[in-house]
């Protein structure tokens, strides 16, 4: 487990996961683990797939929507 994800785990932060399936910059394969550990220590998250996109989330319009719905919900949430 990274660093990073082990203080999301170990403070249960709220976690929005957002992936292109093409990314180069965070390999898709790196999700697996955050989701795994986010799973394993019951911290809320949602994650969402961007099929047709890269590391800029651009090519899946439909996506791209629920995720800014998610974010909203998210602020909404536990921004309060």
């Amino acid at each position: 487990m990274t660093t990073g994800t082990k203080r999301i785990v170990i403070l249960g932060v709220p976690t929005l996961c957002a992936y292109g399936v093409y990314d180069k910059v965070c390999p898709f394969g790196t999700v697996r683990h955050l989701r795994g550990a986010l799973e394993e220590y019951n911290v809320p998250h949602d994650y969402i797939e961007f099929p047709h996109s890269g590391h800029g989330l651009q090519n899946d319009n439909d996506m791209g929507r629920l995720y800014n719905k998610k974010i909203e919900e998210y602020l909404e949430t536990y921004l309060q």
